[in-house]
């Protein structure tokens, strides 16, 4: 037990150490040792070590513990946010780091249970058949892993795709066929082989070569899943270098503090100095870059409401003027407010360098829980009364277009650009360009805006459609349509980025743009199959 233990330990450090923004060094065979010691709790039952219901549950406390490792490494900001964000105590923090850690890929766990439960109705004490090979207790957890991953109700949707882009791997190119969560499977494919060869290690062999060779063809085979779609994605990215088009712009990252955003909350009067210092980084951006057409503003950099309806209050004259004077548009994230359902939202506004509203705003439709909406809210009565800190936004409608003359903008805002279909949608409706608004402020220097950062640069190379991002605190940059990423902002300081972006004109779609969202019913299928199978191949009933 006590070696065994070693193994899920191993499998939370080598993930927790391998995703961004540390080297993906482990990425290929991290789960392999987690995936090892479920297959060592098959073995004790075949021998009557344990019974089937303990051993299945140490298969379940096996991937609850790896999660809990690597959850603690890689998305130790959580305890950062829940302060910050969710105005906690530190100790609060710390408990909500806690129970994060706990919970938040229980699939590496559940995956396991899933396992060891189907392989023991299969192949049970009571009704012997042949011992299921170990191939395809393995298949069934990766399999069982993956569709229950995607289908995991965690905050943020992550995995092991992402770090293909991290590490610049030309693989991340053929995302615009299988997407970055088929990059995912792809991983998960080669842990399976690593995980087979490991177990096909004869140590008993009379000779060295004799015990490695049943081992080096599974690693080899491993490696050539890797090498060969990294062969795939060379050079995919050149067609999406011919453009037609360009555009110019600025983005302005005001580097607000948390404490002046919630002063400002309580005292609108405090909004100004803030407008101003964006006004005054976009007159400097646009004296940098004199063929500028608009500036971007990050989330709620207009820390006010920017309806029409609101023409007449001191910040909206403000932001007119500016953009009268300059001549050109501005594009910002500010508050929105709908009269009718008298309800607020987090917006994003697109104002013309006549200094009008160009068509309503787009309004935030994927909302951070507690932070922005109390889950069940709408339906609990009494919750805005008893918690009067957290969120009440309105939901928006969804992915959406903004047309804005020169180009075809698909808006979204904070972690919208962390969820394939959101983005896959906003091209399906004829999007040229992505733009994604956001504050990382609430997340401290720590690992999240590096990961955020990378999730979201995702979306361009799926979609092959530049992003432009703009960000409070940073990291501020654009990607474009062929995946190379231009100028990044510092973390922590006020800036102005100015830009040049080709991009295509009523683009062709992506293959994968069609298809997001695909893995988890490719995953059940499978799943199933490899089920039939097993109960076919190795249930005494069926002989």
């Amino acid at each position: 037990m006590n070696n065994t233990l070693l193994l899920p330990i191993l499998t939370g450090l080598f993930i927790g150490t391998s995703y961004i923004p540390f080297p993906p060094w482990a990425m290929l065979f991290g789960i392999a040792p987690l995936a090892v010691a479920i297959v060592q709790l098959y073995r004790a039952s075949l021998v009557g070590d344990c019974s089937f219901s303990k051993l299945a549950w140490r298969g379940f406390f096996f991937g609850w513990l790896s999660q809990f490792l690597l959850n603690a490494i890689g998305f130790h900001w959580i305890s950062v946010t829940a302060v910050e964000f969710g105005h906690f105590p530190k100790w609060a923090g710390f408990i909500t780091l806690m129970g994060f850690c706990s919970i938040a890929h229980i699939y590496y766990g559940l995956a396991a249970l899933l396992t060891l439960k189907v392989a023991f109705w299969i192949n049970s004490r009571k009704n012997q058949g042949p011992a299921i090979s170990e191939w395809v207790i393995v298949a069934l957890y990766f399999s069982s892993f993956a569709f229950i991953e995607a289908l995991w109700p965690s905050i943020f949707p992550w995995h092991l795709g992402y770090p293909w882009l991290w590490a610049q791997l030309p693989g991340a190119q053929f995302s615009d066929v299988i997407g970055f969560e088929g990059l995912n499977l792809v991983t998960l494919l080669s842990n399976a082989l690593f995980t087979i060869g490991w177990l096909a290690w004869k140590k008993d062999a009379p000779t060295l070569a004799a015990r490695v060779r049943p081992t080096l063809r599974w690693l080899i085979s491993g490696l050539a899943v890797f090498v060969a779609i990294n062969l795939l994605g060379n050079g995919r990215e050149k067609p999406w270098q011919q453009t037609n088009a360009e555009l110019n712009f600025v983005i302005a990252q005001g580097n607000i503090g948390n404490y002046e955003k919630l002063i400002v909350e309580q005292q609108k009067e405090f909004s100004v100095p803030i407008i101003e210092g964006y006004l005054k980084l976009s007159a400097l951006g646009f004296e940098k870059h004199p063929k500028a057409t608009f500036a971007l503003w990050p989330e709620t950099a207009y820390p006010d409401y920017l309806d029409q309806v609101f023409q007449n209050e001191k910040n909206w004259i403000a932001i007119r003027g500016f953009a009268q004077i300059q001549g050109r548009m501005i594009l910002t994230g500010a508050y929105s407010y709908d009269t009718e359902v008298k309800k607020s939202f987090n917006g994003f506004f697109a104002m013309s360098k006549e200094g009008a509203l160009l068509g309503p705003p787009y309004r935030k439709s994927i909302l951070i829980p507690f932070g922005e909406r109390f889950p069940f809210s709408d339906i609990i009565p009494y919750t805005k009364w008893l918690f009067p800190g957290l969120g009440s936004f309105g939901q928006g409608p969804g992915p959406s277009v903004m047309e804005l003359g020169e180009f075809r903008l698909g808006p979204q805002i904070c972690l919208e650009s962390l969820y394939p279909t959101f983005s896959a949608e906003m091209a399906l409706k004829g999007a040229e360009v992505f733009s994604n608004v956001t504050n990382d402020s609430w997340f401290g220097k720590t690992f999240e805006p590096y990961q955020h950062l990378t999730m979201t640069m995702a979306r361009a190379v799926e979609n092959r459609r530049p992003l432009l991002r703009a960000t409070n605190t940073g990291i501020t940059t654009v990607i474009l349509a062929d995946g190379k990423q231009l100028e990044q902002s510092p973390i922590g300081q006020e800036w102005v980025g100015t830009y040049t972006v080709p991009f295509t004109k009523n683009p062709s779609i992506a293959v994968y743009s069609r298809i997001a969202g695909y893995s988890w019913w490719l995953m059940l299928s499978l799943w199933i199959l490899l089920v039939a199978f097993a109960k076919l191949r190795y249930s005494k009933n069926s002989l």
